[in-house]
């Protein structure tokens, strides 16, 4: 009797390492090879929004120093001291979305095919609308340049400042350098409105500064630098000026002035706290 021999097959193997094999009708074994799931052959998939992340405008990064140390190569400071954080997530590509809310719409490519299968590229703009937005916390009516995507956004959240103030990583990735600063004016703004009223011998003052251990100041910076000159002043051997003294101390904080005037013994804050 005539049999057929088969080639030998490799027999693949299950989950629990035991080879796999099956018996088909006519009696012949045959084995079933199992593909297994390589990384690397694995579907890429981006984030949402790639194209903003991978084109963002490059920021230095600046070490802390301290007063007196030489500046690394490469490293230029600034010549003014910026008023608003600094934003990783400006676009160098249409750059006009820098100049209002529009939510990370970008343009996009299309083509028009004309009846005798002629293409011709074209770009799509989005849909950019001038509109007058109401903050609560600003208390104004601000107008700006704003997409019809985030104008339904807004409505959704509840209203502009919902909005700016929603701290999810897709949110601050399409907020736009613009959106940052309006951002950065509405916490500023809360923070203010969140400090308390003291009395003041007859009247009601209100705080603009608690310090760490409790002290309350009822005056605001060009105060405090006031009288940070006058006691520097007092206590220099050399004679500055005014020019030199806003040059060392012009950028400094609330809270740096505050400790400023602690180093330089100053007597007087009965005047400047409540």
């Amino acid at each position: 009797m005539f049999t057929k021999k088969f080639p030998p097959t490799k027999t693949a193997k299950d989950s629990l390492g035991k080879p796999s094999n099956h018996r088909n009708k006519s009696g012949f074994v045959i084995s079933l090879q199992f593909s297994s799931s390589i990384p690397s052959l694995a579907r890429n998939t981006k984030d949402k929004f790639y194209k903003i992340t991978r084109y963002v405008k490059k920021i230095q990064k600046v070490p802390e120093l301290k007063l007196g140390e030489p500046l690394p190569k490469g490293i230029r400071m600034p010549r003014e001291i910026p008023k608003v954080p600094t934003y990783h997530f400006e676009p160098r590509f249409f750059k006009r979305q820098n100049r209002g809310l529009y939510g990370g719409v970008q343009l996009k490519k299309a083509h028009r095919c004309s009846e005798y299968f002629n293409k011709t590229k074209y770009y799509q703009k989005p849909n950019i609308q001038r509109a007058k937005l109401w903050s609560e916390a600003l208390n104004k009516a601000i107008s700006t340049r704003v997409s019809t995507k985030v104008l339904k956004t807004i409505d959704q959240e509840g209203g502009l400042d919902a909005y700016l103030l929603k701290d999810k990583s897709a949110r601050v990735k399409t907020l736009g350098l613009y959106g940052w600063r309006l951002r950065y004016k509405v916490l500023k703004r809360l923070e203010q409105k969140a400090l308390p009223h003291v009395q003041k011998g007859k009247k009601q003052v209100k705080v603009t500064y608690i310090h760490p251990d409790g002290r309350r100041f009822i005056v605001d910076k060009n105060r405090l630098l006031k009288e940070l000159y006058g006691v520097v002043r007092r206590n220099s051997y050399y004679e500055i000026s005014h020019q030199q003294f806003q040059k060392q101390y012009g950028f400094y904080s609330v809270k740096n002035l505050v400790e400023a005037l602690d180093q330089q013994n100053y007597e007087n804050f009965n005047e400047i706290t409540a």
